[in-house]
């Protein structure tokens, strides 16, 4: 029967862990806390790209790390017996927590570009760090679009790529 209660845990625990993740991105989704911003919109051409790596939420690191602890702790409590169950136990949940923490890095980080763009006609430029989407890819220097720019959500979308 305890068993079947520590199958469980690891079964939900992993599914928990792999959906806290995300590494695909696409420029056509929006998160339902940017809807109904506005943003200013300028033409504008990128000056400077740089190919950046954004980390995964320092939430979604803890959420692995705790996941990790819990599913290495049930696993290590089904070895031994008394101290030794204790000390399998305890070795496990850090060993766990650890496997959990990487996992989640290496699952959630994603490709991102620093760009910074100058606005047609005018000296002015901005810089935005965004994830490399599937539909544009890597943006280069010289590609030509618009710069939405709002109070917390800049962007930069070239045109016909």
């Amino acid at each position: 029967m305890k068993m079947n209660y520590i199958v469980c845990a690891l079964v939900a625990g992993t599914a928990m862990l792999f959906s806290s993740c995300s590494t695909m991105v696409d420029g056509n989704n929006v998160s339902a806390n940017k809807v109904g911003y506005g943003a200013q919109a300028f033409p504008a051409t990128v000056v400077a790209a740089k190919n950046v790596n954004i980390e995964t939420t320092s939430t979604a690191k803890n959420l692995g790390t705790g996941v990790g602890a819990v599913l290495g702790a049930a696993s290590g409590s089904l070895l031994g017996g008394g101290t030794g169950q204790l000390v399998s136990a305890a070795g496990f949940g850090v060993a766990g927590a650890l496997a959990g923490r990487y996992l989640t890095d290496a699952m959630g980080n994603t490709k991102g570009q620093t760009i910074t763009v100058q606005i047609d006609g005018t000296s002015q430029l901005y810089s935005v760090t965004q994830p490399v989407t599937q539909q544009y890819g890597y943006i280069p220097v010289g590609a030509h679009g618009m710069y939405y720019h709002g109070t917390n959500n800049s962007r930069f979308e070239p045109d016909g790529m």
